[in-house]
């Protein structure tokens, strides 16, 4: 296997995939609301792409994990040549059109399964010999996604809605050619951490319950991770029913511009952050950083909740560098650290899903709740979900750590 130049193939995949975030998750709810749709069934779509993701996500794991010729390249690659066709599509189909709903659905989920399974690639390099800087590459797939959103909100002005599939197909085919120069990583055999983890046969599928059963420890803390990640999908994915709330009397165009502004913002101060991760261990345990950045996760919450101009909304985004940037690769790290090599794969996917089901969550109640009732109302339960995520977080990784 060459594991030449491994960080920089490493980095240019997740620029690929993260590109491709940026214009599918980031810009969703401006095309569906310029499609024709409501906040009600923009949120009911997106809850479904969540949903669905819940299911892929783990399953895509389980199927790599036990596959001995399905590889973490070979399922990312189908998976993009399967949102590219389909984000295709969306260029011919005219705005109104109920069609785009299930092939927006099926693209979106499609997409979910690439993090978890490049995540767990690096660990397989590491094992065998490979050297990944994983905070300076998921670093590098921040600034891509700082980047690719602020061209997205500019070209928008010129493209309109358009813009959101020509993006995404440039994002999966690079994404495609990215994953394909790099070197296979090889299958492990799989070795258990204890006897105690014996309940499950080596080598056989597990369900989620029975992932829970085998790791207790870690129910808590993805409890903790979907009721944050909640709050932070409902200001994601309706950002552009945020910055309306705030921008009364804007156009779409200064709203997408904005907006774009905001992604940039928040994903550039990561960068720091996920860079310098490696320092970051040296100092402090994984648990005790992502009980650190829980905490600052809600701070940066109570800001974007009570921010009434633009430069206060762009103050509460910088926080993401002592909130996202800590918690994403310390996530990763405690994935690994908590399961057996048989289920790496299994159990990223796992703790991917806590997004998912945060993002399920936010896109149907925060988009009912803003139809019916009002934006301050949505993001205000979503803070709330926020600041009761930190505390199970502290506590859950202390349990954990002290357990260990």
């Amino acid at each position: 296997m060459n594991l030449k130049y491994l960080n920089a193939r490493y980095a240019l995949a997740n620029i690929g995939f993260m590109l491709l975030i940026s214009g599918s998750l980031g810009f969703a709810y401006n095309y569906l609301s310029q499609s024709g749709f409501a906040s009600g069934t923009i949120g009911t779509v997106m809850s479904i792409v969540s949903l669905a993701g819940v299911f892929i996500g783990p399953a895509a794991g389980d199927i790599v994990d036990r596959s001995e010729k399905i590889t973490q390249k070979r399922f990312i690659t189908g998976a993009m040549i399967l949102v590219a066709c389909l984000s295709a599509l969306l260029l011919v189909i005219p705005a109104g059109s109920f069609l785009i709903l299930p092939v927006i659905i099926v693209a979106f989920a499609s997409s979910t399964v690439g993090m978890p399974l490049l995540n767990g690639m690096a660990f397989v390099y590491q094992k065998a010999g490979g050297v990944i800087n994983y905070g300076l590459c998921r670093g590098i797939g921040s600034a891509a996604y700082a980047v690719g959103s602020n061209i997205v909100g500019r070209l928008w002005g010129t493209f309109g809605r358009n813009t959101l599939p020509i993006w995404v197909i440039m994002g999966a085919m690079l994404t495609i050619v990215a994953i394909n120069i790099m070197p296979n990583p090889p299958k492990q055999a799989p070795e258990s951490k204890a006897a105690t983890d014996g309940a499950v046969e080596q080598g056989e599928s597990i369900s989620v319950l029975q992932f829970f059963g085998k790791y207790p420890k870690t129910i808590v803390v993805i409890l903790a991770l979907v009721l944050l990640y909640f709050c932070h999908n409902v200001f994601n994915t309706y950002l552009g029913a945020v910055l309306g709330d705030i921008m009364k009397g804007s156009t779409d165009e200064q709203i997408a511009a904005v907006q774009g502004n905001a992604l940039f913002i928040q994903a550039m101060v990561e960068l720091p952050t996920m860079f310098g991760f490696m320092l970051i261990l040296k100092k402090l345990t994984v648990n005790q950083v992502m009980a650190f950045s829980s905490i600052f996760y809600s701070l940066k919450h109570l800001v974007l909740l009570f921010a009434n101009s633009i430069p206060m909304f762009y103050a509460g985004m910088i926080l993401q560098m002592l909130s996202y940037a800590a918690l994403t690769p310390a996530i990763v790290y405690f994935a690994n650290d908590q399961v057996n090599d048989e289920d790496r794969n299994k159990g990223q996917a796992v703790f991917a899903t806590a997004n998912t089901v945060g993002g399920l969550l936010a896109s149907f109640v925060g988009g009912w709740i803003f139809q019916l009732l009002s934006v301050r109302t949505g993001l205000t339960v979503a803070v709330a979900a926020s600041i009761l995520g930190t505390i199970l977080m502290v506590l859950g990784t202390r349990k954990a750590h002290l357990s260990a």
